[in-house]
């Protein structure tokens, strides 16, 4: 085939079908020459090459007549191969298009993806001239007819959401109902049964695990492994086509529109700090090879290695013009093609540093965002550490949300019996005062969790001290040392009926306080029926049994009380908290909710009582609604003078301590002296419809 490439156009980049033919410019500062290449349609034979012929500032571009939709293309980019300088172009590689919007070929992990001679593994030596087109992916050009833009729900506000965590495989993988072609799928994800469950929940929220394009690394497919979470992008464009029994846009596309059709709004976490290219000693798949130097961080002393606070081994260059469009133009193709409602970012900071390495929420990727009219409504969400040592929560802009890492550690100590934590635990569940009311943030940007997809699942906070991730590979070095977690007698499961109920009410209290603080709570899946992990605390690539959820566990005992209890909880947060006042508690707006914290004794906490590091019981009553949770983190039952109650009287609407017991006839009077037992959290509503007198009954 002979390709003619006419100048074309710069303004869009990627491959755009037009009016008698394909539009296709790329961005590439530091590159001297730049040849398309055309393959067959499974993309494993090329067909046709030509340079493109214009360039406009950095923007290299062409059109090409008669070509069309389905057209499989790739680029080879000449220039400079020079390390030390952060230069490694090599057009032995041929490089996916950072903006291509589908995929073709199947990927194959091999030498010849190195763009350095691998086998020296000396990324500052020669470069390598193997060619990689036979075993690596390509875009497609794609018909705009198949991404028209999807209508989106009005934007729900964020005191009625309620966010669920999951992994679109990990979830539908043995979800009873399912064909085997849905099993691990968006379709499955989008099926009735999935949705079903969900809604049945009472979650109005999915947040997603990553489900841009992603590579499994090299050296965990070495050992029979692959990177199941996600974390590891190629294209920001593009659906996982793993997820996809068939066409993997049209799936995800389909998943959306029906959580939307059951008013469920639909999130993405998304990867935009690094990329599947790793560090210097990684391969050169697309943007490494396109211009290293201007996508990824360099570090000054040493251009030929990165500057990297991602942990990934080099960090996405979100200052540079150019690598911040791509990022905002991905979030609006998500948005306006998939109707995605909102996005976690990973390791948000990497957005908002510059290059003396200092963070501002003023940063030019956060006004960008901001001046997009297409980013409207859309839900923010930072993860706000980074693996320099940087922790910004709080610090992003008003109009973010934030993973609010704090409180979920004060919760889990303050469970565990660690002392001294009263005052951090009171500070989670008021939606931490200091780290968002304080900065002008509205208290629904603390997106409060006790669990996630990194770390222990909730059952395993309770099940054992220390991680076992020997099937990771890294002889258990991977993952995090201070979950703050405990065994309570016996590390891992136990016949042992006393350790076993121990363990699940500290499991029913931690769940408790995340979903009845101020802020936005969210659950991991799995969690509402007991899945474990076995110990693994970073099961990142664990793709099998480990990570799926077992949905046998819901026909189970433990596991049917668990799922009741979690719906119970879930019901009681709507009920609290619909309609309650907005802004913070105990703020200055005179209409704003308020927090009265009440001690053991039946009267207001002091500063005493605070700074007493044996202080492990008290209660909390929020106004003006009326509601009074008591708390007990000791060992030891507390006999608990109840604060008054103005009118009426204190009527129990959930206890830890017995998931099942009826808790509606139970009610107390003010003043009233009750048993609180050890390790346990009670919620009671405000009846002003009844009185009775201080020695009540039914305790």
């Amino acid at each position: 085939m002979v390709l003619r490439l006419e100048p074309g156009n710069p303004n869009q980049l990627g491959a755009t079908l037009g009016e008698g033919g394909v539009n296709f410019a790329l961005f590439s500062a530091h590159g001297v020459r730049v040849e398309l290449v055309l393959f067959s349609s499974d993309g494993q034979h090329e067909i046709a090459r030509a340079d493109l012929p214009a360039r406009k500032g950095d923007i290299w571009h062409g059109f090409a007549p008669k070509l069309g939709a389905g057209t499989v293309y790739g680029y080879r980019v000449h220039g400079p191969y020079r390390p030390d300088q952060g230069h490694l172009f090599n057009p032995h590689k041929l490089l996916l298009d950072p903006y291509a919007k589908a995929l073709a070929g199947a990927f194959r992990w091999g030498p010849e993806h190195f763009g350095y001679f691998y086998e020296g593994h000396d990324p500052n030596g020669m470069p390598d001239n193997r060619d990689n087109a036979a075993t690596c992916l390509k875009g497609v050009v794609v018909d705009a007819a198949a991404m028209t833009p999807l209508p989106r729900p009005s934007a729900r506000p964020w005191r009625e959401t309620l966010v669920y965590e999951l992994h679109a495989k990990g979830f539908t993988m043995q979800l009873p109902g399912l064909s085997d072609q849905e099993r691990g799928t968006f379709a499955g994800l989008g099926s009735q049964a999935a949705l079903d469950y969900l809604c049945a929940l009472g979650i109005t929220t999915i947040e997603l695990l990553p489900v841009h394009q992603f590579m499994h690394d090299r050296f965990l497919v070495d050992q029979g492994l692959k990177n199941f979470w996600g974390y590891n992008t190629l294209n920001y464009f593009v659906p996982h086509g793993d997820y996809a029994s068939g066409d993997p846009i049209a799936e995800m596309r389909a998943f959306v529109q029906n959580a939307h059709a059951r008013n469920l709004d639909v999130w993405m976490d998304v990867v935009y700090n690094h990329t599947c290219e790793g560090n210097r000693h990684g391969p050169t798949l697309s943007f490494r090879g396109i211009d290293n130097a201007s996508y990824y961080r360099l570090n000054p002393q040493d251009q030929s290695r990165y500057a990297d606070i991602s942990g990934c081994g080099a960090t996405l260059n979100a200052g540079h013009p150019q690598v911040r469009d791509l990022i905002v133009e991905s979030l609006a193709h998500w948005v306006q093609c998939y109707g995605l409602d909102g996005f976690r970012f990973d390791i948000a900071p990497s957005l908002g540093i510059d290059e003396a390495g200092r963070f501002s929420r003023e940063a030019p990727f956060f006004e960008a965002v901001r001046q997009d009219s297409r980013l409207k409504d859309v839900k923010l969400i930072a993860e706000a550490w980074d693996a320099a040592g940087g922790y910004y929560v709080g610090d992003f802009p008003p109009d973010w949300a934030d993973w609010n890492g704090k409180a979920r550690d004060s919760i889990r100590q303050f469970w565990r019996g660690d002392q001294d934590m009263a005052r951090d635990f009171a500070k989670a569940l008021a939606g931490s005062p200091d780290l968002f009311r304080n900065k002008g943030k509205p208290v629904e940007a603390s997106v409060n969790f006790v669990a996630c997809h990194d770390g222990f699942p909730l059952l395993d906070l309770t099940r054992y001290a220390h991680k076992h991730n020997h099937a990771n590979g890294e002889n258990n070095r991977d993952g995090g040392d201070h979950d703050f977690s405990s065994n309570y007698g016996v590390e891992g499961e136990t016949a042992d009926r006393e350790i076993e109920e121990l363990r699940e009410r500290q499991a029913r209290n931690m769940l408790a306080s995340i979903f009845l603080s101020f802020g936005t709570p969210m659950l991991l899946a799995g969690d509402e029926m007991g899945r474990t992990q076995g110990g693994n605390n970073n099961a990142y690539a664990q793709d099998n049994a480990i990570s799926w959820l077992d949905w046998r566990l819901p026909s189970s005992r433990l596991g049917a009380q668990r799922l009741a209890f979690t719906k119970q909880l879930i019901a009681l947060r709507k009920e609290m908290f619909v309609g309650f006042p907005e802004g913070h508690p105990n703020g200055p707006g005179e209409r704003e909710p308020t927090i009265a914290w009440w001690s053991v004794w039946g009267n207001l906490m002091t500063h005493k009582d605070w700074m007493d590091h044996k202080t492990q019981c008290f209660a909390a009553v929020y106004e003006p609604r009326g509601w009074l949770i008591l708390f007990n983190a000791s060992l030891e039952d507390a006999a608990f003078i109840l604060p008054p109650t103005g009118t009426g009287v204190w009527r129990m609407a959930l206890t830890t301590a017995d998931p099942i017991r009826p808790t509606q006839d139970q009610v107390a009077a003010g003043g009233q002296t009750i048993q609180l037992p050890a390790r346990t959290l009670i919620v009671f509503s405000r009846d002003t419809s009844r009185t009775i007198g201080k020695t009540g009954h039914g305790f």
